[in-house]
């Protein structure tokens, strides 16, 4: 007997499969009134806003989803009587949508592609857009929130864990990772010798491969979801769509299995497994849902002739020969200590892949900071007397996140590198590991330090600016590596730039980036003096100045000045602005512009608040000052962007392992 719907949730049923190579047990996940594993899912999050008291009356619960998840919102919701919408994409099954539309779920379907070939950034966008313009909006998030993962450790891989005891292998899909992440938050707790096999779809950037284009809705992502973490993953499995449609139709034919897509996936990757399995072992495969949902797509002979060729139809398990290109080793033992150099050209490949994913990693670590999950100590200044304006700063930090990561970026800086044609700065990054202490990675940090600063900078426009993407005049004052590193992640966030007015005293330095963004953004540049550039409608301070130059100046209240460099501005500007600080404590000091106008007036009045503040609606801005944005930059920023690029390095087999870095790092 159950009270509610959402109480029928049949975690106990696994069924032994044999004739694909190793003999398997499928859990399947379809025997509950949602029809898919995502009913744990959205249980999970509906009941967290609940708990935490954010759904209102008039509250509409807004999500993206592919499918299998609005279905299960859209049922939770009717069955609570809370309003819901969700926004899918060309993908989605017509059965889903249709099922959304009859729990009473507004269903809005995005058309155009992200940077990435996929529809996650877009449906994502729009939501953003939704819930800025209406208050009544509340996103689930299940790309972020914790209580994703959580419920499936509480109840899918738990039920596992109790049905079997000792579990060899665990074959998961990898989707928006929240069943995933909570398989491998349980059993790296409670069984830590099963080695979880993450299942990935071609195509999908999740674990850092290639972005391509894919057809079936289920697993595979076209941005990586912030709660996906590769520790406690012992491999990944990269399965072609076209296995996944053959595979598919030879369950139903020969199994009577009428799987769906997600599920043919990892049947499929335990069909590519099945030499290296040793005999005997307990192996378990996740089956998120059923097929009756994919009888338009992927059983239907018309659709996957014209997406996948006729080939397909006629495929074979003997099709499926084991390619060992797609499969990449991610678990490495705590006690060999192993590190890792990432180089300085993978690492700008790989910002130069995804650069908007480093406006989310430094979205999460400011929000992380100002919560208190984080250590981040002051600045320490190696100078040297006889080079007054060269220094060495180290910057250590540490993040509580999953996994909790410390760590120290070593930045150099020597002004007179100019000269000779070299960039001012050069940096490396350490990562120690959170339970021994050890380094385990060394990375070239020196894009990573411009890239983070790019992304505070974009990030604080957006929010500043009210999520408007739009300047009519920006003024780039100093025409360095870290004004083109901001200019170049404006054009990838899509802001419309109307003009870039360019000041630079190295007026080689101008002309460059003048080039640059000609080139690289079509964008419309010139060359002006810093007067002209001052009544610009956003102004970014990317200089070497060591004092403040612009003193006698009313900006206009409209004015926007991301004061990068930190030291060009005099105290009375400061003072008549609106003041938005990374960290104010860190900012205060080293005679940084904010730091002198404290000293002269003796106050901290004019100090608004932080960027993260602001995204959290504690403090608002004047709308009759200018608002400057003056970020000292902090360390735990360098860790969000350098760990997640180790970790895509290491998927891709690009990091470049160090054997005996560490020699005999055992005790005895």
């Amino acid at each position: 007997m159950y009270d509610k719907l959402s109480d029928i949730v049949h975690d106990q049923a696994f069924l032994k499969v044999a004739g694909l190579g190793h003999e398997f047990y499928l859990k399947l996940e379809s025997l509950n009134p949602a029809g898919s594993i995502k009913l744990k899912t959205a249980v999970g999050l509906v009941d967290d806003l609940q708990g935490r008291g954010l759904i209102k009356p008039d509250t509409v619960l807004i999500e993206s989803s592919s499918g299998n998840l609005g279905v299960a919102l859209a049922m939770i919701c009717a069955e609570r009587g809370i309003r819901f919408t969700c926004v899918v994409d060309p993908n989605s099954s017509a059965h889903n949508i249709r099922m959304m539309h009859s729990y009473g779920a507004e269903v809005i379907k995005v058309e155009t592609a992200d940077a990435n070939g996929g529809f996650l950034g877009t449906r994502i966008a729009l939501i953003r857009d939704k819930i800025m313009a209406d208050p009544r909006y509340v996103w689930l998030n299940q790309y972020e929130n914790a209580a994703n993962p959580r419920a499936h450790a509480r109840t899918t891989a738990r039920s596992i864990g109790q049905r079997f005891g000792h579990v060899d292998y665990l074959f998961v899909g990898a989707g928006t990772t929240g069943t995933l992440m909570g398989c491998v938050q349980y059993f790296q707790r409670h069984h830590p010798q099963t080695r979880i096999i993450a299942v990935d779809s071609i195509g999908s950037v999740t674990f850092g491969t290639p972005a391509g284009k894919r057809f079936i809705p289920g697993l595979g992502t076209s941005q990586r979801p912030p709660i996906f973490n590769v520790e406690g993953i012992h491999a990944l499995e990269m399965v072609p769509e076209a296995h996944t449609v053959a595979m598919s139709r030879l369950l139903a034919r020969n199994k009577g299995l009428l799987v769906g897509g997600s599920t043919a996936t990892v049947i499929s990757a335990v069909h590519a497994w099945r030499e290296r399995i040793a005999p005997g072992s307990v192996v378990v495969a996740l089956s998120p849902d059923w097929g009756d949902r994919y009888l338009d797509t992927l059983y239907d002979d018309d659709w996957v002739e014209q997406r996948f060729g006729r080939g397909v139809l006629g495929m074979t398990l003997d099709d499926m020969p084991i390619d060992e290109t797609r499969t990449t080793w991610l678990h490495a033992e705590k006690q060999q200590a192993p590190f890792h150099v990432v180089d300085g050209q993978t690492v700008a490949r790989l910002l130069a892949a995804h650069p908007n994913a480093c406006i989310e990693d430094v979205r999460h670590a400011y929000l992380e900071h100002h919560a208190g999950r984080s250590i981040n100590p002051d600045s320490y200044f190696l100078r040297f007397p006889e080079a007054p304006a060269n220094r060495i700063i180290a910057l250590p930090a540490s993040l509580s996140g999953t996994p909790a990561v410390s760590g120290i970026k070593w930045i150099s800086s020597f002004p007179g590198n100019i000269q000779s044609g070299l960039q001012r700065a050069s940096a490396v990054l350490i990562l120690n590991d959170a339970d021994t202490g050890y380094a385990y990675a060394c990375l070239e940090a020196s894009r990573i330090s411009a890239m983070r600063t790019a992304a505070s900078a974009v990030l604080a426009a957006r929010w500043i600016l009210g999520q408007r993407k739009q300047v009519r005049r920006l003024a780039v004052i100093g025409a360095g590596f870290i004004a083109r590193s901001i200019v170049d992640l404006f054009v990838s966030d899509g802001w419309e730039l109307g003009e870039v007015m360019i000041h630079d005293q190295h007026l080689e330095s101008a002309q460059a980036l003048m080039a640059h963004g000609a080139r690289q953004g079509r964008l419309q540049t010139r060359l002006v003096e810093l007067e002209e550039a001052l009544d610009a409608d956003v102004l970014l301070f990317a200089t070497t100045a060591p004092s403040p130059y612009v003193l006698d100046r009313r900006f206009r209240a409209d004015q926007l000045l991301l004061n990068i460099s930190l030291r060009d501005l005099g105290p009375e500007i400061i003072a008549s602005a609106n003041n938005l600080l990374d960290d104010v404590e860190h900012c205060l000091k080293a005679n940084t512009s904010p730091d002198l106008a404290v000293q002269r007036y003796q106050s901290r009045a004019f100090i608004t608040g932080t960027l993260a503040q602001l995204m959290l609606g504690e403090v608002t801005l004047d709308p009759d000052l200018p608002t400057i944005f003056s970020p000292f930059g902090l360390g735990v920023l360098d860790l969000a962007v350098g760990q997640r690029l180790y970790r895509q390095a290491l998927a891709e087999g690009s990091a470049l392992p160090v054997p005996q870095f560490f020699f005999e790092s055992n005790r005895w």
